[in-house]
């Protein structure tokens, strides 16, 4: 089955359990969607730092969705695609949620 382009850029966002209620759900944040990935690899900070060459203080702080030291939304968006190579996982949704969650227009991708 084929999907439209927009289709494809749409973000698909995960939803957890809140600890409010087990009928309140909530979105996964970028942040909560990278840590996710790379505890799933099953490396540390320390290894996907070594790996991507970003250091792991900048990981930490994207995993909890503060992109103030990535150095702007341009090189915060290659990082983001540098750690989903990584993990190997696409990209492509995440750097859309996360110029929806910084108040972008998604970019066409």
């Amino acid at each position: 089955m084929k999907t439209s382009v927009l289709a494809a850029l749409r973000p698909r966002v995960r939803y957890v359990e809140s600890s409010f209620g087990n009928e309140e759900l909530e979105p996964v944040s970028v942040g909560e969607r990278l840590q996710q990935a790379r505890e799933s690899a099953g490396l540390s900070v320390d290894d996907l730092a070594e790996y991507t060459k970003i250091r792991a203080t900048i990981i930490t702080a994207m995993e909890h969705d503060d992109f103030s030291y990535c150095g702007g939304a341009t090189y915060a968006r290659g990082q983001i695609r540098s750690i989903a190579k990584a993990l190997r996982t696409d990209a492509v949704p995440i750097i859309v949620e996360f110029e929806i969650q910084i108040g972008m227009p998604p970019s066409a991708r």
